[in-house]
């Protein structure tokens, strides 16, 4: 019997082509020939849109599975590339998620709480909270070699004064009725959560325990940032100019704003407070119908929300040192409460 052509099934694996073996020039080839074949029949502004996506989502395939035969990394690249399609050109649900970004955190929607509604509790931490909110909405598509190159590239990210400013625009943009002190303890706990600090740190920063910030923390994301990060581009910035309209940061303040009767949420480095304005009656005497100022803030003691405030003169005399040094006497009455 003739035996020179026969070859078992272990020879066959030992001498099986192996994705590792192609050159660079033949893995862009390959994955380059099944990113056409993927997309057959799409239209041209489709193929100028997603060509280069496509064709790293097949590489970042065949280099995952590298040591496995070529016919099961075909296989595994097909799949990436259906989903691919399916996801976002077709805009469909679902799909494949690149093992590399699994394994090494180059996910960007890496929001912990992106969960089904029976899940318990988040399987991870919040990494990159912070970075997703000015992610770029077409890097959903797992591409970590362009990722890193542009990283090294870009400039220094967001301050922390930054960051915590967007989150508060975002954050105001996006509630309802909310009291001023708990807008700005959430978009405080996002950003130090976001930006590596400990649940320790956060703890000690806002005075709160640790169920208080977890409560906190995962709510107002559920409930807020969530949703805004599946709007689009454009109603995402309508949302953060909305922030704007509600909100206004100290160094912002001017005379002829201050002195304008209309009531103000004012930001400080250390915290946010209300600038009121009440008009006096008829009964007020020679203060009839003048229009005074106050600068209140409202803290939570012992499940009791208590308000304390300080008078800040009269409308068309109000300045900014008078503001600043008023926000201090207020935290000063809020701390004896507390002690």
């Amino acid at each position: 019997m003739n035996t020179d052509n026969c070859i078992t099934s272990m020879d066959q694996t030992r001498t099986e082509v192996t994705p590792s073996q192609w050159s660079q020039t033949e893995l862009l080839q390959r994955a380059g020939g099944l990113v056409r074949e993927a997309l057959v029949g799409q239209p041209a502004y489709v193929w100028r849109m997603h060509r280069e996506d496509m064709l790293q989502t097949a590489v970042i395939a065949f280099l995952e599975l590298a040591d496995q035969p070529a016919g099961y990394a075909y296989a595994a690249a097909r799949t990436a590339l259906k989903n691919y399609r399916w996801v976002h050109i077709r805009g469909l649900n679902s799909g494949w998620k690149s093992i590399a970004c699994i394994d090494h955190g180059y996910s960007v929607m890496n929001f912990a709480d992106v969960l089904p509604e029976s899940a318990d509790e988040p399987l991870d931490g919040p990494e990159t909270a912070v970075e997703t909110l000015s992610a770029r909405p077409w890097e959903n598509v797992p591409r970590p070699v362009e990722w890193a190159v542009l990283r090294r590239q870009a400039a220094s990210g967001q301050t922390q004064t930054e960051t915590l400013r967007e989150v508060l625009y975002i954050l105001a943009g996006m509630s309802g009725n909310f009291y001023p002190e708990q807008l700005y303890r959430a978009a405080l706990i996002i950003t130090l959560l976001g930006r590596d600090y400990t649940w320790e740190h956060v703890e000690e920063r806002t005075g709160l325990s640790f169920a208080e910030v977890y409560d906190i923390y995962w709510g107002w994301r559920k409930r807020h940032l969530n949703p805004y990060l599946q709007f689009s581009p454009l109603h995402q910035e309508m949302i953060k100019l909305r922030g704007q309209m509600r909100l206004t940061f100290f160094e912002e303040v001017d005379t002829t704003f201050l002195n304008t009767a209309v009531r103000k949420m004012v930001v400080f480095p250390h915290g946010i407070f209300t600038i009121i304005y009440q008009q006096h009656g008829r009964n007020a005497g020679k203060r009839a119908g003048q229009v005074e100022a106050s600068l209140q803030k409202m803290r939570q003691v012992n499940g009791h929300k208590l308000l304390r405030a300080m008078h800040l003169g009269p409308v068309g005399a109000l300045t900014k040192e008078r503001l600043y040094e008023a926000s201090f006497a207020v935290e000063r009455k809020l701390a004896a409460l507390s002690a």
